[in-house]
């Protein structure tokens, strides 16, 4: 613990914002562990290809890939232990902390673990999860995966009624099934995050139905979680559309922080009609409504109910091949200086 609190103190100190990988000196100190070495030769190429923007495929199990990228980008990690967990799968236990200038204590901002399985190619990377996940008890439904952690009921009844939305929404949006949902769910966010791999991170929530999701992965508090099976579909399908869009079609279909989104949408009306605000820009959309539902998810919610009664899930579609949320705007045939007057159509 020493070494990881003077580690703290040495990247809080630096300023660069350049990737940093440090390793414990105390790794395979009490072991005459020969892979340990190779290991962290083959995650020292990992990241330092990460921070690169290199191809990283090589460096996983073949048909893998690194679900916790967003963990040791851009950060300042130092790798503390490597541990075997079988013959063929190693543990690999990091620490990062990110430089911020808003930040004035150096604070530990995720603390994670990835695997090295042995292949007959030599050490390649997995998912934690991946090599862990037959700990517990799993159902395949339609196109969901489930996987229940400790204390939770597997209620199939649920767990249906989230496969059946799954297919449907694949269904009438004719996209491909190419794209399996893994569905993770525990007591609670962190035990979820713990089930994939995050030890720590400060997205932590206490709250009853939260829900998370990375890239196709989902991580919930319950079985029928309609919000999060929306982005685990569109997200790994349209990942360079604006987070605005993927929030709106995940509120048009499930709903936020427990309220449909017709209720959530009488809300927002009421703010708009109360506050002749300009809503011509994305900030200005940032208003919270209370209960953790902010105004621009709700209004892009809006525009996704728009563009469907215009013409349908065809005219949706080419909505998420736009990269920024101007484009948006732009691909609606709304111009900039229409913006505002448009979004309070929306909600008359």
């Amino acid at each position: 613990m020493k070494r990881i609190l003077t580690f703290l103190l040495l990247a809080f100190a630096l300023k660069a914002n350049a990737q940093l990988l440090t390793f414990s000196s105390e790794l395979g100190y009490f072991s005459n562990d020969e892979n340990i070495a190779t290991i962290q030769q083959v995650w020292e190429g990992y990241v330092n290809a990460v921070a690169k923007g290199s191809d990283t495929s090589p460096f996983w199990v073949q048909d893998s890939h690194d679900i916790l990228v967003g963990a040791h980008k851009d950060g300042l990690l130092n790798t503390y232990n490597i541990r075997k967990l079988t013959d063929k799968i190693y543990e690999i236990n990091t620490i990062a902390y990110y430089p911020d200038e808003a930040i004035k204590r150096g604070l530990i901002n995720a603390i994670y673990k990835v695997c090295a399985m042995q292949t007959d190619d030599g050490w390649r990377l997995m998912n934690y999860f991946d090599a862990t996940k037959n700990r517990y008890a799993s159902h395949r439904i339609g196109c969901v995966n489930f996987y229940i952690g400790l204390g939770v009921v597997a209620d199939r009844k649920k767990m249906k009624e989230s496969a059946r939305f799954a297919e449907s929404f694949i269904g009438s949006y004719q996209l491909d099934h190419k794209i399996p949902i893994t569905y993770v769910v525990a007591g609670s966010i962190d035990e979820c995050s713990a089930m994939i791999g995050l030890s720590y991170t400060p997205m932590r929530s206490h709250k009853p139905f939260a829900g998370r999701t990375i890239h196709n992965l989902i991580l919930s508090t319950r079985l029928n979680h309609i919000h999060e099976i929306v982005h685990a579909i569109m997200l790994p399908r349209y990942p360079d559309a604006p987070l605005f869009l993927h929030e709106g079609i995940a509120t048009y279909y499930g709903g936020m922080a427990e309220q449909p989104y017709k209720d959530i949408k009488s809300i927002a009306k009421k703010y708009i009609i109360l506050n002749n605000n300009d809503l011509s820009t994305q900030e200005s959309l940032n208003a919270p409504l209370g209960n953790e539902v902010q105004l621009s998810n709700v209004v892009a919610a809006a525009i996704i109910e728009y563009t469907l009664q215009q013409g349908g899930e065809s005219k949706v579609l080419p909505l998420f091949e736009a990269t920024t949320y101007d484009e948006v705007f732009t691909l609606l045939g709304i111009d900039k200086e229409q913006q505002s007057h448009f979004i309070r159509t929306l909600f008359k």
